[in-house]
């Protein structure tokens, strides 16, 4: 079961495309540490200040139409909503090092990147009681709980650029969500399709088990 992370494709490359536009025509790049008050030099990295608002609307609703798309994303997220992106580049030489995100942030974490040609750059995440490294092709995303230690491998060619946002969900409860994963996973096992009758439907289990996921998220968002 899907409970600590998943890696999707996102963005198509007209997708990213845009996003570079309108970085390019409508944003500045500012030193990163603006963002975090924590530990000195625990990053090393720029993020983007739009100079337009519109502009940066329309980033936001690029990255949000295609993640609206995606079930896996919200199913593991159960999303009531999530923050406009930042924007972040990590240069030649520069790193993220460890540290978890503040519980205010959010409920789950999302790094989309945007191009895959630098060296180095690479998302390591405290997972299983070890360390992994993702380095996925341009588009794709990678989200995980809120809270997972994490870094940034220091980039030694070129830079690495990425969309991040966070993520507050309906259920907050770790059991509750732990449950309505599980049932949303048995209901796509099971697969719901069409019934004439109501008789019909509670014969079918796919019916019963979806019935008992939305009732959990019910009793989760009250």
């Amino acid at each position: 079961m899907k409970d600590h992370l998943i890696i999707e494709e996102n963005l198509t490359p007209d997708d990213v495309n845009d996003i570079y536009y309108l970085i390019d025509q409508f944003g500045n790049w500012v030193d990163g540490s603006i963002s975090y008050s924590g530990t000195k030099d625990i990053k090393k990295n720029l993020q983007i200040q739009f100079v337009d608002q519109f502009a940066y609307q329309k980033l936001s609703d690029v990255v949000y139409n295609r993640m609206d798309t995606h079930l896996d994303f919200h199913n593991f997220t159960v999303p009531k909503n999530s923050n406009k992106p930042l924007i972040t580049r990590t240069p030649k030489g520069g790193y993220y090092k460890p540290h978890h995100d503040v519980a205010a942030c959010g409920d789950f974490s999302t790094t989309i990147f945007l191009n895959d040609d630098c060296e180095g750059g690479e998302l390591c995440l405290w997972y299983n009681d070890e360390e992994i490294k993702i380095k996925p092709k341009a588009g794709k995303s990678i989200t995980y709980k809120t809270g997972t230690p994490h870094r940034v491998n220091t980039v030694t060619k070129g830079h690495r650029d990425a969309v991040v946002f966070w993520t507050f969900s309906l259920i907050t409860d770790p059991f509750d969500m732990f449950m309505y994963q599980g049932l949303q996973e048995v209901v796509d096992r099971l697969q719901l399709v069409s019934h004439e009758t109501l008789d019909d439907a509670q014969r079918d289990p796919a019916f019963i088990v979806n019935t008992l996921k939305e009732s959990l998220l019910r009793k989760a968002t009250r």
